[in-house]
């Protein structure tokens, strides 16, 4: 409990009290590399907490969606075979496959031939050039598996000699849905763990790397204000710096606020050290720092 309250105390101070900084720079490196795992964990178990309470629900429902209603999405009567670097089908083609609707919604609405996409398309006697009036995701033909490129205006082309001969058929479907339907509770709280170790253990590795180029660029600010601040200090000074901005980034996010400036964040994290360093140049340490 105590460590709260003093984390509590940093906290604050670190956005709001410029004074506080010469506290800082009086304690050792341990205390503020501390403080900033703690805000780390803090904040980004918080951020995993609020996004998952917006995606856990809708993922739940896909889950429920997916059982019920996956298997019959591949028809009884297909069999798809892959033989010598071709594919050949026993059904008439074009094989249209659309997208999924019922997977995402209980009502899906109708949607006309004219403005209906297709996830895949089947036609072994097309070209690689009729992917882009095929209004579909994935694109197959005898000897191409066409897919959009990473640009989104481009596309990839994959020859099926890549791929092993085999045959798909709906009772290989059927075995693939079984196996994997084992795993279906662990899908939503393996999202939550990836979530919570980028917001909480990469993007604070991320901050690190930043921070020790901005602390390289405030050394010569600091050098013209007659400021004799090793690189170490004035890396420890902006373990407690880098909580402003960073909260200032996660409500522009939050409300979709993103201004045409490059790298706003460092700016503004550059701006507030400027004024660290003003005060502490001005004045001296007060009192000495509490333990974190």
């Amino acid at each position: 409990m105590q460590k709260l309250v003093t984390f509590n105390h940093v906290f604050w101070n670190s956005i709001s009290s410029f004074t506080y900084y010469h506290e800082v720079v009086k304690t050792r490196f341990s205390f503020s590399f501390k403080y900033f795992f703690m805000f780390s964990l803090i904040l980004g178990t918080l951020l995993t907490i609020v996004v998952s309470l917006t995606f856990v629900p809708d993922v739940n429902q896909f889950l429920k969606r997916f059982a019920l209603r996956a298997p019959a999405l591949y028809p009884n009567d297909l069999v798809i075979t892959v033989k010598d670097g071709k594919l050949a089908t026993n059904v008439t083609e074009p094989l249209h496959f659309p997208v999924p609707l019922e997977l995402f919604s209980d009502t899906p609405g109708v949607i006309s031939d004219q403005n209906q996409e297709y996830l895949l398309t089947i036609d072994t006697n097309a070209q690689i050039n009729d992917y882009s009036n095929s209004h579909s995701l994935i694109f197959v033909t005898r000897e191409q598996v066409v897919v959009p490129d990473s640009d989104g205006v481009g596309f990839r082309v994959y020859p099926i000699s890549s791929f092993d001969d085999g045959t798909i058929d709906k009772n290989a479907v059927t075995k693939l849905l079984d196996t994997i339907s084992p795993w279906y509770p662990f899908i939503v709280p393996a999202m939550i763990f990836i979530l919570w170790f980028t917001l909480t253990i990469l993007l604070s590795i991320i901050r690190l790397i930043s921070l020790s180029v901005l602390t390289l660029i405030l050394r010569v600010p600091a050098y013209f204000m007659h400021i004799s601040l090793t690189y170490r200090k004035l890396f420890q000074i902006g373990l407690h710096a880098l909580t402003l901005p960073t909260i200032i980034q996660i409500l522009m996010t939050s409300f979709e606020l993103y201004p045409p400036i490059p790298f706003f964040n460092s700016i503004v994290f550059l701006l507030y050290s400027l004024v660290i360093l003003s005060e502490l140049k001005r004045k001296p340490a007060t009192s000495p720092i509490q333990k974190l």
